[in-house]
């Protein structure tokens, strides 16, 4: 399957052109001052990412160029020679040239460029011998001397960079404008009410107007906003298809894959994480579900598998559908490997349907394989993948046929920032209930009831569905004498609630829960109603999670008791490779695995996360590995979370400083096995 480059031009000719002012700019404050290692880094770093992503996107000019000019910079790292006037030069003339590669790029050409003798002079600057810089200039017309307008042509431009962090706070300053454009307007309501002056009759009535512009041209604003974070789908979808075409090889299967374009739009923070969900659902189906060419041949099928990958969307959702021809779920195999994991609710387990023993699939460590395979061992477990898409505000629907296939339906929300849902009343209390969970809005004076040992029922087509008071499920009030019945669903299980009236349907930008509220259990976010009313948003897989008697997918607390503890490890490295080898490492042999690009991920992913254990390297953008170090010995609770140092060189003073910093081992990757460092972990952690 071919990889398209298209989709990133536009991002890689920004982003290099971005680089190439840094550089330009740190050039010059090393030549002012030559111990400025911060410039000197930045210089290397920058070089470094043009050509990792000049190689990937083949454009062999630009990546030979920066090659050559990062090894000059890394001699002069080294101490060869000291900064020159030429190497400046031979920078400035570098960057140059690359500029005029993104140029050829940009107007639908290849990008190389005539070097001519430009590789000859970085092998001598390289080594600090003398070079001249007058063989670049041979060939140049009067029109390359150097005194034309050396500014861009700003009318040229038009597009312009913007961080998410930028975007961000523009969106929390149109939430204030809105927080006061709902005061005002109720202070207008208010005036309209008790004003009994009819001189002030049309005063009114023109505020109303004019408010009611203001707030159609905020709102206007509010998702144009909001539409900068979105990026395609493809964006994801476009690498994902070339790493999974290589792992299909390695598997040795005959597999076709059917990933068509998808210029569906989504959220940033969303599609960070949908890469790993849709990477782990490919696995699966790679390893569990396509059978070797032998066994399809035997069962009749065709010997070369089908995985597909669809989209579509549907008002503010996506749906994705990932699906296999393969074998499907052995019941019968699950049912049995559940038992035993279970010995004590061996019994229940032997009477549950196909749908119920879905509830074992996700959790820890569950498996029908018999021997492990290095494919298997990579991804995170379905309860990591639910949780996943559960923080994006997705659902995840599991369909499998014995010899048929398998499939799982994702649906995914656009964007993070706005949650679609109804307004509820329990006793004195409003709430937001998110849409994506709701199945049926229940007709509470037609449906026939049940009870059972103390628990009301209804019933929903051939399921037996319990009902709950939401005053009693939240413990604010008494159950309504009068009620609705609203069914929701997670993970195939059901409950009905119980609540004194359903209001509007709406689609309002979230806000994380303010500190006053971030004890309260079964809520996730707020809302503002018309009347900038706080309005908490429900956290029904929270809720269903309580409710542990008749949810079979909350089975932490009595079954897990019998099942090993799993550690979790931080993998911190700013490369992707490395990161992927050594989280490889850790997954095979059980561990959860989370991954940071460098000491400032890292430290969110250890506010956000339960981390045992962080293996680091060393130099990494933004902050490195002992400053990271510090910071995390600085914080009482993670005084003895054990920290080990792999760094690329044997290097004693990094040891030393490593060590008495706080790390607790330091692996040199040229001694690098598999063996030694799990070894060292499991020794910190005690793991038996």
């Amino acid at each position: 399957m071919a990889f398209s480059k298209d989709a990133f031009i536009k991002e890689f000719i920004s982003e290099t052109g971005d680089n190439l002012d840094t550089i330009n700019d740190s050039i010059i404050k090393l030549k002012n001052d030559e111990g400025d290692r911060d410039s000197l880094t930045v210089i290397l770093r920058s070089l470094h990412t043009i050509k990792g992503t000049a190689r990937m996107l083949s454009y062999s000019t630009i990546e030979n160029i920066s090659h050559g000019l990062e090894d000059v910079y890394k001699g002069l790292r080294e101490g060869k020679f000291h900064l020159s006037d030429r190497i400046v030069q031979l920078t400035f003339k570098t960057c140059d040239i690359i500029k005029g590669c993104l140029k050829d790029i940009e107007s639908g050409g290849s990008g190389d460029a005539d070097t001519g003798v430009l590789f000859e002079i970085y092998a001598k600057a390289a080594e600090g011998n003398f070079f001249s810089l007058e063989d670049l200039d041979q060939g140049k017309g009067e029109e390359d001397d150097g005194d034309g307008d050396i500014f861009e042509d700003l009318s040229s431009i038009t597009s312009i960079r913007i961080p998410i962090e930028k975007i961000n706070a523009i969106l929390k300053s149109v939430d204030d404008i809105i927080t006061k454009q709902f005061s005002f307007k109720k202070q207008l309501d208010d005036l309209c009410l008790r004003s009994p002056d009819m001189k002030m009759a049309n005063f009114p009535n023109q505020m109303k107007e004019d408010v009611l512009r203001i707030e159609q041209a905020v709102l206007t604003a509010q998702h144009q906003i909001l539409d900068l974070r979105l990026l395609p789908l493809d964006i994801i979808l476009t690498p994902l298809k070339k790493q999974i075409e290589q792992e299909a090889i390695n598997s040795g299967k005959g597999i076709r894959f059917d990933i068509p374009a998808a210029n569906f739009m989504l959220d940033k923070f969303i599609l960070e994480k949908l890469r790993d969900i849709l990477l782990h659902l490919i696995r699966n189906c790679i390893d569990h579900g396509i059978e070797d060419k032998d066994e399809r041949k035997a069962a009749g099928k065709d010997e070369t598998g089908l995985i597909s990958v669809t989209a579509r969307q549907m008002s503010n959702h996506l749906l994705i559908k990932v699906s296999d021809d393969g074998r499907g779920m052995d019941w019968d195999k699950i049912r049995e490997k559940a038992m035993k994991m279970y010995p004590l609710d061996a019994e229940s387990i032997r009477e549950e349907s196909e749908n119920e023993l879905q509830q074992y699939l996700y959790t820890p460590g569950f498996s029908t394989l018999s021997t492990p395979t290095l494919l298997s061992g990579r991804g995170m477990g379905l309860d990591i993948v639910r949780s996943s898409i559960e923080s994006i505000k997705g659902r995840m629907k599991l369909n499998a046929q014995k010899n048929k296939g398998t499939s799982f339906e994702l649906t995914i929300p656009l964007t993070v920032a706005t949650q679609e849902g109804l307004f509820i009343h329990s006793g004195d209390m409003k709430f937001m209930l998110p849409a994506e969970y709701v199945l049926e809005l229940v007709d509470n004076d037609n449906i026939p009831k049940t009870v059972i040992q103390d628990q009301t029922y209804i019933k929903l087509g051939d399921r037996l569905i319990p009902v709950y008071s939401l005053s009693s499920i939240l413990g604010n009030g008494k159950s309504p004498s009068s009620f609705h019945i609203i069914v929701v669903e997670y993970l195939e299980s059901c409950i009905g609630i119980m609540v004194d009236s359903v209001d509007q349907y709406e689609n309002l930008v979230t806000i994380p829960l303010p500190k006053i509220m971030q004890g309260m259990k079964g809520m996730r976010g707020i809302v503002f109603d018309e009347n900038y009313s706080i309005i908490p948003i429900l956290n029904i897989p929270d809720i269903i999670q309580r409710l542990k008697k008749l949810v079979a997918y909350d089975i932490k607390k009595s079954r897990v008791k019998g099942m090993k503890k799993t550690y979790s490890v931080l993998v911190v490295d700013d490369s992707s490779t490395t990161r992927e080898i050594e989280a490889a490492i850790f997954e095979s042999s059980g561990y959860a695995v989370e991954t940071a690009v460098d000491g400032v991920d890292a430290l969110r992913k250890l506010n956000e996360k339960h981390i045992d254990a962080v293996i680091t390297d060393i130099a990494m953008p933004r902050m490195d590995g002992i400053m990271m170090l510090n910071n995390i010995r600085r914080q009482e609770q993670y005084n003895g979370m054990p920290v080990i140092v792999v760094s690329g060189a044997y290097d004693p003073e990094a040891k030393k400083q490593f060590l008495d910093a706080g790390a607790q081992a330091f692996i040199v990757k040229s001694d690098f096995q598999r063996g030694n460092l799990l070894q060292a972990v499991e020794e910190l952690l005690n793991v038996r």
